[in-house]
């Protein structure tokens, strides 16, 4: 776990399980043997190659910020299983931050976790020094493992893909894990010229239902429509 000042903000709730409102969902699913599910959308991202061209804001940052603000609009996608004592638990997070992959050299890649900042240029800061760090590395190193405050994420910019699986550990992984392609070309609804890309969530069902991922794409459609 990143110990710096940066992450001094976290905090945690414990969810009552006999007044949550998902409480039967929850029970219906924290014990399946694949209880995750996934949903691959396409985002129009016009708004972000614009600022690209206009200011030189990195799609990349930029991608990743509208994305990690649509996290945290959505309250079930900050919440984790817990496993304390033998007994299960779930918990909601303040605040989620990326955990992302990054490339370095013989076409591996490394692992870079970055504080997220609800304002666009304190977190462009975040990104540009942690990716510069991370990309000095030469093995993976997990330094998210005795954390849970993370979403999953990786960047493929050479394909614009239809769906993804993703690798998880076992049943309780409760991490989200999320993905997007390459930027293409398309035509908008105003018959412009635009750019598109694949998005791509998987989340724990016992903790995300398909309403939460609905609710998260408008988020980001709507924070990458606006982003400038």
């Amino acid at each position: 776990m990143p110990q710096t000042a940066l992450f001094s903000e976290q905090t945690e709730q414990v969810i009552d399980l006999a007044t949550w409102p998902r409480q039967s969902q929850y029970a219906m699913f924290k014990d399946f043997a694949a209880p995750h599910f996934s949903i691959t959308t396409r985002i129009d991202v016009t708004a972000i190659m614009t600022a690209k061209q206009r200011n030189g804001a990195s799609p990349f940052n930029a991608m990743l910020f509208c994305i990690m603000r649509a996290f945290n609009t959505v309250p079930e996608l900050r919440t984790r299983l817990r496993n304390t004592d033998g007994r299960q638990t779930v918990i909601e997070h303040n605040i989620v931050h990326p955990s992302v992959t990054v490339p370095i050299e013989n076409d591996r890649f490394a692992f870079c976790e970055i504080p997220y900042a609800c304002e666009w240029s304190t977190f462009n800061s975040n990104c540009e020094s942690a990716i510069t760090e991370a990309k000095s590395q030469t093995e993976l190193d997990e330094k998210t493992i005795d954390t849970d405050f993370w979403v999953f994420m990786s960047c493929i910019p050479w394909l614009d893909f239809t769906d993804m699986q993703h690798p998880l550990k076992g049943p309780d992984d409760c991490i989200p894990r999320l993905a997007w392609g390459k930027f293409v070309p398309h035509v908008t609804p105003q018959n412009q010229d635009g750019w598109e890309v694949a998005v791509n969530l998987t989340a724990h069902h016992a903790l995300v239902d398909g309403i939460h991922m609905a609710k998260f794409f408008q988020h980001l459609q709507e924070n990458c429509h606006r982003f400038s």
